[in-house]
């Protein structure tokens, strides 16, 4: 009986890891998350941006946050280098609809990634 117990057991953890590890990973490709050690590893995520948590950004949202951020990371001692190259809300926001959405925050970082990799 132990045995059909422990296979059961094995058997629902597989189902819930297959389940739910596609939605973490997309999870993580949208908020910028997850990014581990490298390349993008101090990047912020949009869940970091959008402090009133309704899925989108908007102008003051985003420079507030990022003076924030900018604050904290002084604070904690990270040089501030190429602070004057840091993109604008309309580098970001390519749809032009006056918003941010996770999809746009997910590509510009994207290409941060990969211009920093050249």
């Amino acid at each position: 009986m132990n045995i059909l117990k422990d296979s059961y057991s094995v058997v629902l953890m597989i189902a819930f890891v297959s389940v739910f590890s596609p939605i973490c990973v997309q999870s993580e490709e949208i908020t910028g998350m997850g990014q581990g050690m490298g390349m993008g590893r101090n990047m912020p995520t949009f869940s970091e941006y959008d402090l009133d948590r309704d899925g989108k950004l908007i102008e003051n949202e985003f420079n507030e946050a990022r003076s924030k951020r900018r604050s904290e990371r002084a604070q904690q001692g990270y040089q501030m280098r190429n602070i004057g190259n840091a993109p604008s809300f309309a580098d970001i926001d390519t749809n032009d609809d006056g918003e941010i959405n996770p999809e746009e925050f997910a590509a510009h970082q994207s290409r941060r990634r990969q211009q920093k990799a050249q």
